[in-house]
C-alpha cells in the first residue's frame, strides 16, 4: 500500500498533563475519507477511539509504543472520534508525526 501526503502535522506531549481530546478530522481541506499516517516516538500513550452514534459499541484502546505506526483510513472520521488523553503517571516526553493529505487551494 503506498500512503500519499503532502502535509505532515508535529505534536509534542511535554508530559502526561499534555493530551488531545475526543475529535475526528473533518475539516474541509482534509481530503475526504483520506488515508492519516500517524508515527510515535518515545513515551507509550493510549489512543483511544468511540463510534459517534453507536454507544453500544465498546471504546478501542490502542498503545501507542515507540516508533509505533496507525494508519487511519475509510469512513474512520465520518463515524469515530479519537483522543490521546491526559494521564496522572510521570512519564517521559513523546513526539508524534501525523501524515495527511489536504486540498490545496
Amino acid at each position: 500500500m503506498q500512503v500519499k501526503s503532502n502535509y505532515v502535522l508535529l505534536n509534542l506531549y511535554c508530559n502526561g498533563k499534555d493530551g488531545v481530546a475526543w475529535h475526528s478530522d473533518l475539516e474541509q481541506n482534509f481530503c475526504k475519507d483520506a488515508i492519516i499516517a500517524s508515527v510515535s516516538f518515545g513515551e507509550t500513550r493510549m489512543f483511544r477511539l468511540r463510534h459517534k452514534f453507536r454507544k453500544d459499541i465498546a471504546q478501542v484502546e490502542i498503545p501507542l509504543h515507540h516508533g509505533s505506526l496507525l494508519l487511519i483510513a475509510g469512513t474512520t472520521q465520518s463515524f469515530w472520534q479519537y483522543q490521546v488523553p491526559k494521564t496522572a503517571k510521570d512519564i517521559i516526553p513523546r513526539i508524534n508525526l501525523t501524515f495527511r493529505q489536504i486540498n490545496r487551494k
